[in-house]
């Protein structure tokens, strides 16, 4: 069985070879690449877009690595004959039995659909475009949103409003994948009424996120954790919510003045120099004034980019982790997080209810209400017996969905049945 996955970035042996080091980002796609590296029953094609000259192929076992040149963001030229001439030359020389697109949130895969001829194709859903672009302000009033802008965003096209016309706009081109590809991979019944809403007809296929075994590796407890901290998932951008995370971690600090948020990935850029000022983009400029002007720059720390390992290792140390995003599909980082057993706090979007109880393995609220989410991370601060409540269940419903849900055997299952 040979199937050609693309992909939105570099990931496995090819991300090392170009960046020296294991990929930070998309960890379920590499725990899958585990999996397969080890099955010698199947070969796996993996393209991605680079900005390169000519094709790079890359082998490692049975998983060979395609790059192809090209614009690797949204705006790929994927009506041009060069991008055809690439999808069309590899699916001719590779013959795949399927075609697997991971996510939608890049228009390359509409070159290779129109290049796959009779080759079934499925999408596995990722985010999903339409609904990032509905809710991608965030709860930010007016006044935030002119505060959170730039003369460099609005010179680049970069306001939080330009941003969110870009998703919509990409929403099109999503909805021509699904339509294209008439097969898509979920785990919940919120993604399936986004895509049959865009797609009446695709068949829905349904298979559990693969969450990497270094979050099984680590443990969470009450001796082990540091108390009155807390960690959330990467930030960057104002769907992910974490200035209403700030707006709670000031309730918060009001009882508990030493408390500590750890925020995975890159700091915020030093303000040395006009051009350092020019570089930071409006939502970055209004998380720093945020962070100052609430008196919380003694209580947030940027970890920088975390391998798996090491984000497993920071949760096991925290007291609580929060998934304040505005909108989610599935969100991997809380499953790591419930995997850990770290008491975690989610705000009620998307695919996480389907998963994450109230009271039972996380404490949910709704977005917008932070304060609801302080008083969430006060009561876990203030109860060992309910973080170690929260803990065990979380830590026995992953394992339960872990063993009743083999994500790797499931998806190779999906690949039979498209074949039939």
């Amino acid at each position: 069985m040979k199937i050609l996955w693309i992909v939105n970035k570099l990931t496995g042996k090819l991300h090392i070879k170009e960046t020296g080091k294991k990929s930070t980002g998309g960890l379920w796609l590499e725990a899958m690449i585990d999996s397969a590296r080890k099955d010698k029953d199947i070969e796996i094609i993996i393209v991605n877009v680079m900005d390169i000259s000519s094709v790079k192929v890359l082998d490692d076992g049975n998983i060979r690595y395609y790059s192809i040149p090209g614009k690797a963001n949204e705006y790929y030229d994927y009506k041009s004959a060069d991008a055809h001439k690439y999808w069309r030359e590899i699916i001719k020389k590779e013959k795949p039995d399927i075609i697997e697109l991971w996510g939608t949130e890049m228009p390359m895969g509409l070159a290779a659909l129109d290049e796959a001829g009779d080759t079934p194709a499925v999408v596995y859903v990722q985010g999903i475009l339409e609904s990032i672009g509905k809710y991608y302000q965030a709860g930010m009033t007016d006044i935030e949103l002119r505060q959170a802008c730039t003369i460099r965003d609005m010179l680049t096209g970069g306001t939080i409003r330009r941003k969110q016309a870009n998703y919509f706009r990409r929403s099109s081109y999503e909805a021509a994948i699904i339509n294209k590809a008439k097969n898509i991979i979920v785990e919940n019944s919120w993604a399936e009424a986004y895509y049959k809403k865009v797609c009446p007809s695709v068949k829905v296929h349904w298979c559990p996120l693969c969450i990497s075994r270094e979050f099984e590796r680590e443990r969470w407890s009450t001796d082990k954790m540091v108390p009155y901290t807390l960690m959330c998932s990467a930030a960057n951008y104002p769907i992910k919510g974490l200035h209403m995370l700030l707006k709670a971690l000031v309730i918060v600090k009001a009882k508990y003045p030493e408390v500590k948020l750890s925020i995975p990935g890159t700091a915020l850029r030093k303000l040395t120099g006009l051009k350092a000022r020019f570089k930071q983009n409006g939502y970055e400029k209004f998380i720093r004034n945020l962070i100052e002007e609430s008196g919380l720059k003694q209580n947030v720390e940027y970890t920088g980019r975390l391998t798996a390992a090491e984000m497993a290792k920071k949760m096991s140390e925290s007291n609580c982790f929060v998934m304040c995003s505005a909108i989610e599909n599935h969100s991997s980082t809380l499953k790591e997080a419930m995997t850990v057993g770290v008491p975690c706090v989610a705000s009620y979007v998307g695919g996480v209810p389907e998963y994450a109880v109230n009271d039972e393995n996380c404490l949910l609220y709704r977005f917008e209400d932070y304060e609801v989410l302080a008083q969430h991370i006060i009561h876990l601060f203030e109860s060992r017996d309910l973080c170690r409540r929260l803990s065990d269940r979380a830590i026995s419903d992953m394992a339960e969905n872990r063993a009743k849900n083999d994500f790797y055997e499931i998806s190779k299952k999906i690949y039979e049945r498209l074949m039939e």
